[in-house]
Parts: structure tokens; C-alpha cells; sequence
């Protein structure tokens, strides 16, 4: 496996989650991302997680909006 581990993260996910609805939460502390010279791998590592079209860049609220939409199911 090459690249980050958010990357084979989000590979793993996307490929499971064509069974069932996924959550990947992704915590960001300063301490570890918010140095300069880790910016690039951070975005490389976003950029790959979304860029493909099938996972959404969204917040909690956006997600319990968008469950409430859906047809109910008996």
C-alpha cells in the first residue's frame, strides 16, 4: 500500500460501503497536522479521500438532514 493511511482508510471504507451506509471521522489535532510542513500530505490525503465522487465532504448536521429526507422503511 502506498500513500497515507487515511488513503487506504478511505479505500477500505468506499469498497465496505457499498454494502452499508459509513461514517469516517477523521480528527485533526494541531498539534500533529498543523505544522507547516505537513499541510500537503493532509490535502494529498483529502484530496483523495473525495475526489473520486463517492464519498461527501459535509458536517454532522448535514448528515442528520439528509437521514431525515429519506423514505421511511417498514
Amino acid at each position: 500500500m502506498k500513500g497515507p493511511r487515511a488513503n487506504w482508510l478511505a479505500d477500505e471504507m468506499l469498497g465496505q460501503s457499498e454494502r452499508q451506509s459509513l461514517v469516517m471521522g477523521i480528527a485533526l489535532h494541531p498539534y500533529l497536522v498543523g505544522q507547516p510542513h505537513r499541510l500537503k500530505q493532509l490535502r494529498r490525503a483529502l484530496s483523495h479521500i473525495v475526489n473520486d465522487g463517492r464519498a461527501w465532504w459535509t458536517t454532522p448536521g448535514a448528515i442528520m438532514d439528509h437521514v431525515a429526507g429519506l423514505p421511511q422503511q417498514a
